[in-house]
């Protein structure tokens, strides 16, 4: 009977962890000059999140970059940022974005770009998800995925420090051939851009915990 209740109470464990490894919770807290948008997807789903003001000013601050916006939502296998300037003084996106508590910042390594040579200024829509779903399709059938320009933590000129995002955070944008900072100058270089991540699966640390104890219990 003993040796039934453990088993019954490690698949039970294994139950819970698996179901509760469907999504990862994603945090973030995003700023971009001058524009951008936030989406997922999971399988071939894509899900829009929001963004940030349409126009040049913010609703809070004298920016649009000024204030970031904060978001909380459950995630699938990637992220996604399309991102725009107006081409003039300086661009780039900062994000602050946890994944289960596991930080995958702008700059960090695993973020990808793609230039859409899609023109998007003030003023324009944030891109539905059923286009943003497109273009990521043409850049996965086409190998067009690039490394982006890393730039300096939050704090660095013109922009000062964005409140709300910690120094973990860099600037990033399309790393323009012959540029030596593509943050500054303004630049409409294969704008609009997507910016992606990978999202870690959930729950897998967890699982491997857990099997480990199986195999424990199973031994004694």
């Amino acid at each position: 009977m003993k040796i039934t209740k453990i088993a019954l109470t490690t698949a039970t464990l294994f139950a819970a962890v698996a179901g509760s490894a469907q999504a990862a919770v994603v945090d973030a807290t995003i700023t971009a000059d001058n524009h951008y948008s936030l989406y997922s997807s999971a399988g071939n789903v894509f899900s829009y999140h929001g963004g940030n003001e349409l126009g040049a000013a913010g609703s809070v601050g004298a920016y649009n970059w000024s204030e970031p916006e904060v978001y909380s939502f459950n995630a699938g296998e990637y992220l996604y940022i399309a991102a725009w300037s107006d081409d003039a003084v300086a661009q780039g996106v900062l994000a602050n974005i946890w994944v289960d508590g596991s930080p995958l910042h702008s700059g960090n390594a695993a973020w990808q770009v793609y230039k859409t040579d899609i023109n998007r200024g003030d003023g324009d829509a944030h891109p539905a998800a059923i286009e943003v779903d497109g273009h990521v399709t043409f850049a996965d059938s086409n190998n067009l995925w690039e490394t982006p320009f890393v730039g300096a933590a939050n704090g660095i000129s013109p922009w000062g420090t964005v409140p709300g995002i910690n120094g973990d955070a860099n600037w990033m944008w399309y790393n323009t051939p012959n540029d030596i900072d593509p943050l500054q100058g303004g630049s409409g270089a294969g704008e609009m851009l997507i910016f992606r991540t990978s999202v870690p699966a959930p729950g897998a640390a967890a699982l491997a915990g857990l099997a480990a104890l199986a195999g424990f219990r199973r031994r004694r």
